[in-house]
């Protein structure tokens, strides 16, 4: 598995908060629904998209002293 570091797909920067641990997504699909398995959601400190992460990523912070 390729680890990378993070970085929004939009602006470029690796800064984020977390919005949100153990998210399950719902939703309908033509005539089937569906549920996802539990998400951790990002939002990018500099533009504000959200990112969406399963149980593979391996989230570490950096605190720059």
């Amino acid at each position: 598995m390729e680890q990378k570091a993070l970085e929004c797909p939009i602006c470029k920067s690796n800064k984020a908060e977390i919005a949100g641990e153990n998210v399950k997504l719902s939703g309908r699909f033509e005539d089937k629904e569906f549920l996802t398995t539990d998400l951790t959601v990002l939002r990018c400190m500099g533009c504000g998209f959200y990112m969406l992460f399963d149980k593979m990523a391996q989230f570490t912070t950096k605190e720059s002293t």
